[in-house]
């Protein structure tokens, strides 16, 4: 039976970010640390210029910000690893990671050569979703959810092929499921026997989730910096937060000049 330890040359923890989101990397190696914290897999998360400390999880500074993918391009051509368990710095864990569970499925996707294993299950199913066994399935080459910006298992190679300089990730879940037709793209039938659990997303526009806010309450994890406005239902109260959450991030930008960030 596979082992999680049996990956460490294998698969990297990828932490798609930016500086700009400076602000979830504690909270999210808190949550790691709490869930995950017997971690075997060799983590690296996306920088800019800022850099890190941590006995976890490694910085790749790509230099200035030219948006998610084109960061992305260039922290992968760093990683020698054949697979990256794909994260973004505000999918928050919540509960322990299911270890035998997660080791299975990435052996599983090796044998089969599949480009990518999404762990979260979409809300509604996909005609003409191929379930393969209890757990996940083939996506269908139609679905226009076979590249989705969830913790997700890659095979390097194929998630370069499909990427392309100066998109969003918003631009590559709506373009990059066309680019996938020659690849099998799995996915989790549900998300109640997922081996990761998470909160999707932390920040959303710039803003905390209420929800994320009161996880990390929960956990007495502190965010800090805590410059970034609450979400707020009303659509001209986020435009005025959004504004004071870019004023204020400029200001803890300076503020923390160049030095560096001690994560857990």
């Amino acid at each position: 039976m596979a082992d999680l330890n049996d990956f460490k040359s294998s698969v990297a923890l990828v932490v798609s970010s930016c500086d700009a989101f400076f602000d979830a990397w504690r909270p999210f190696c808190a949550f790691l640390e709490k869930f995950w914290g017997d971690c075997p897999l060799d983590g690296f998360l996306v920088t800019n210029e800022l850099e890190v400390r941590s006995s976890r999880i490694r910085s790749i500074a790509v230099g200035e910000d030219r948006g998610w993918s084109s960061n992305l391009l260039c922290a992968l051509t760093q990683i020698a690893h054949p697979y990256v368990l794909y994260f973004q710095e505000d999918y928050f864990l919540t509960a322990p990671i299911d270890r035998a569970h997660l080791a299975d499925d990435f052996a599983q996707v090796m044998e089969s050569d599949a480009a990518s294993l999404c762990f979260r299950a979409r809300s509604e199913r996909d005609a003409g979703f191929q379930p393969l066994n209890d757990r996940y399935g083939i996506v269908p080459l139609h679905s226009d959810g076979r590249t989705r910006c969830q913790v997700t298992l890659w095979k390097r190679s194929a998630l370069q092929s499909i990427l392309r300089e100066g998109e969003t990730a918003w631009n590559f879940e709506a373009r990059a499921s066309a680019r996938t037709q020659e690849m099998q793209i799995l996915s989790y039938r549900s998300r109640e026997n997922a081996p990761i659990h998470y909160l999707m997303s932390a920040i959303s526009r710039g803003l905390w989730m209420p929800e994320a806010v009161a996880l990390c309450r929960a956990h007495g994890v502190p965010i800090d910096p805590f410059f970034r406005p609450i979400f707020s239902p009303h659509s001209w109260q986020r435009r005025l937060r959004r504004a004071t959450a870019r004023s204020r991030l400029r200001r803890a930008l300076a503020a923390q000049g160049s030095g560096v960030i001690t994560l857990a």
